[in-house]
């Protein structure tokens, strides 16, 4: 078995596991026999990455080391744990739980990472155990949204406010029905010919669109059957039937679609930001997702599974699953063949992630998720920073993990400040 899980191990840490594998992984990361092999795989890869990075001294590799080798373990209650993941070039300081490493495999791979466990459970009882809490005061915490936050815009200019209206059918547009189904997800099946409605007359088709605030999240089953999930601040108009030869649906923020397969009609997802740096995706039948933001750098297109062509003005690049394409604010589209699909999805899997990414591009997903206004005071370092975090934290536990640096954060209701 430590044969294995040394063969596991190492495969994974390569980037060459394949799914089983990782599953495989996990489960025997999960085992307490297997704690004094995993103590020692992990002080292999720190040695492996500590030759390769050269960023600590002996002394400081030694403390850190400490450090994430201390096991926490999980009581027999079951206790509620939040947890997250990151690392940073500078001072990452760590604690880690044994029962994290698997999730940390999912979530970060091809380098060692730090894992830091929340714990509130332990805190909750170290509290009971002393007597009645007293409540002190403090800066206000921002919770996790609840996700489902989202707008629909009928074909007449109605809104339904969707997070707050009861699951069933809300209304008919044309020959399509309109239903809330359970689990934030609006769906849309088309009837054929219905008797005239207060909505509209039978055979018209209606233009709707579903909309995401800060911190809403939602899942479209278009007509044809395609699904598209929503990440927030972002927006999907599409008809509510398709006809002729092409679907044509327009996105605006970011989204993760399976599209139907029908070869005798296209998908096309035209992607719409401010100014000139818009672009289509044309698909037959596949999974892809597209990040299109107005205030990110690039657009990025991540194919899955299936074939996808980009295409920008006379520009084009056709992807295969694993790749990825940007398109930059000067029109030029860069194809990657070896893209990190796992970052590109890890909004749609629950997690707020970031590989190599500056202090400033991290906060833009905080104030898209957590409904906040960032603000900077002082000369705030440049550093790049990998890791992730549940969406179901509160904003105070993802600011832990960025505080191993020389970073500081200050939450005062709704707005966070951002300081050296």
């Amino acid at each position: 078995m430590d044969k294995r899980l040394h063969y596991l191990f190492h495969r994974w840490f390569d980037k060459t596991a394949t799914p089983d594998e990782r599953a495989e992984l996990m489960a025997l990361l999960g085992m307490a026999e297997n704690d004094d092999e995993t103590h020692a795989l992990l002080q292999e890869a720190w040695e492996k990455l500590g030759a390769e990075e050269k960023v600590f001294n002996g002394e400081q590799s030694k403390v850190m080391l400490d450090k994430i080798l201390r096991t926490e373990r999980v009581g027999d209650e079951g206790e509620e744990t939040s947890a997250g993941a990151v690392y940073e070039q500078e001072k990452p300081v760590v604690r880690m739980g044994r029962w994290m490493i698997a999730a940390a495999v999912v979530l970060l791979t091809g380098a060692l990472i730090w894992l830091l466990a929340v714990r509130h459970s332990s805190s909750q009882g170290e509290k009971m155990a002393s007597g009645p809490a007293i409540k002190k005061s403090g800066p206000i915490d921002v919770p996790a949204p609840n996700g489902n936050n989202a707008i629909l815009t009928l074909g007449d200019g109605s809104t339904v406010v969707l997070d707050s209206v009861k699951n069933g059918e809300l209304a008919r547009q044309g020959d399509a029905q309109v239903s809330k189904a359970n689990a934030g997800r609006l769906v849309y099946n088309t009837l054929g010919q219905v008797p005239n409605t207060i909505d509209q007359a039978p055979g018209k088709i209606m233009y709707n669109t579903v909309s995401t605030r800060r911190g809403g999240q939602f899942q479209i089953v278009l007509p044809d059957g395609s699904k598209v999930w929503l990440n927030t601040v972002s927006s999907l108009r599409f008809p509510t039937a398709f006809t002729g030869t092409e679907r044509v649906v327009e996105l605006k923020g970011e989204a993760y679609f399976e599209v139907a397969k029908n070869a005798a009609m296209s998908f096309l997802v035209h992607v719409g930001t401010v100014g000139e740096k818009d672009m289509d995706v044309r698909v037959l039948g596949t999974q892809f997702n597209v990040m299109a933001y107005d205030n990110e750098a690039e657009i990025r297109t991540t194919l899955l599974e299936g074939a996808v062509k980009v295409m920008k003005g006379d520009k084009s690049k056709v992807l295969t699953p694993g790749e990825q394409v940007k398109l930059d604010k000067q029109g030029g589209l860069t194809l990657d063949e070896k893209a990190d699909v796992e970052l590109a999805m890890a909004w749609k899997n629950g997690f707020t992630s970031f590989k190599s990414a500056d202090i400033r591009s991290i906060m833009r997903q905080v104030e898209r998720w957590y409904d906040i206004d960032v603000v900077y005071e002082g000369n705030v370092p440049e550093r790049t920073f990998s890791g992730g975090i549940s969406r179901d934290a509160n904003l105070s536990e993802l600011i832990r993990l960025l505080e191993v640096s020389k970073i500081h954060f200050k939450i005062e209701g709704r707005k966070l400040t951002v300081t050296p």
